[in-house]
């Protein structure tokens, strides 16, 4: 059984860049496969007072600027989101940023993609809220002009909701055709769009076995409608703590194995805060008991 494994790792609470940064390039040396970070202005209170954190000041470092910055520090990982809200972007402007950490790491970039989850944030920073399905009509609008600026030399895109004028994008991403593409969620039209477009889903964080399954069934039936030759990829991610030896985690693991997960990651942002040098430990005991298992 190979699977790859992850870290998803915290920006905001307690772990400020240099935490950040050195349990990323700790994941990189250990041989960890990826490395994701979630991309917002800022989480809702509930997300700080969980891990005990302040949410008067509601601190989140931005996503793609400390991609960058570890993608300078690191060999092998990939590095990417889970997930960028096109909505939130302009996709133009989107394009050339994967664009740029793509070429700084190598060709290491992970493009996940959603609609947005949190209205708070999307008010506040003057970006705008919509409906849900207006909000995937714009994920997908965005999406097909960020592939045409990658794979075109100029592109000219009149849209319901965005557009560009004769625009280049150069230098090109590292990846060939482009950078994969993940998509957060598990709606219907997640599904369907990362049948259409993408390489695999992120599902929530702990999603429970029996719904990991129906999840998978899902999406393969879109696949025979769409007559996808390639699957698409699971990417379930597991709370790191509290599963106790090396037995469990390894029982653990291949249930969500056996549910259709081939990356599976260790979400350090839910549930409690802990603290970097503890988190360093973990990675450190579970690269040592679990890789084994699996490589």
């Amino acid at each position: 059984m190979r699977l790859q494994f992850g870290v998803h790792a915290p920006i905001h609470g307690i772990y400020g860049y240099r935490d950040f940064l050195e349990l990323a390039v700790l994941a990189d040396e250990l041989g960890f496969d990826w490395l994701t970070v979630g991309d917002h202005f800022f989480l809702p209170a509930r997300e700080y007072l969980m891990i005990g954190a302040d949410p008067s000041k509601p601190n989140k470092l931005d996503a793609w600027s400390v991609l960058a910055a570890v993608a300078a520090r690191t060999e092998r990982i990939k590095v990417g989101t889970r997930v960028s809200p096109i909505p939130f972007y302009l996709p133009a402007r989107l394009a050339k940023i994967v664009a740029t950490v793509d070429v700084i790491s190598g060709g290491r970039v992970i493009f996940g993609v959603g609609a947005g989850r949190f209205k708070g944030e999307a008010v506040a920073y003057g970006v705008g809220w919509w409906s849900h399905r207006e909000r995937i009509e714009r994920m997908l609008e965005g999406l097909e002009i960020i592939l045409d600026l990658w794979l075109k030399d100029r592109v000219t895109f009149k849209g319901k909701y965005y557009q560009v004028l004769n625009a280049p994008l150069w230098p090109k991403p590292i990846q060939k055709p482009h950078p994969p593409i993940w998509f957060g969620g598990s709606s219907d039209a997640i599904v369907e769009a990362a049948v259409k477009y993408g390489e695999g889903i992120f599902p929530v964080a702990d999603m429970p076995l029996e719904k990991l399954k129906e999840l998978l069934q899902r999406i393969r039936r879109v696949e025979k409608r769409f007559s996808r030759d390639k699957p698409v990829a699971l990417a379930p991610a597991i709370t790191p703590y509290g599963l106790g030896d090396k037995s469990e985690w390894i029982r653990r693991i291949e249930q969500h194995a056996e549910a259709g997960a081939e990356i599976i990651l260790l979400d350090f942002t839910v549930k409690r805060a802990l603290p970097p040098r503890e988190a360093q430990n973990l990675l450190r005991e579970f690269a040592r008991e679990v890789f084994p298992s699996f490589r």
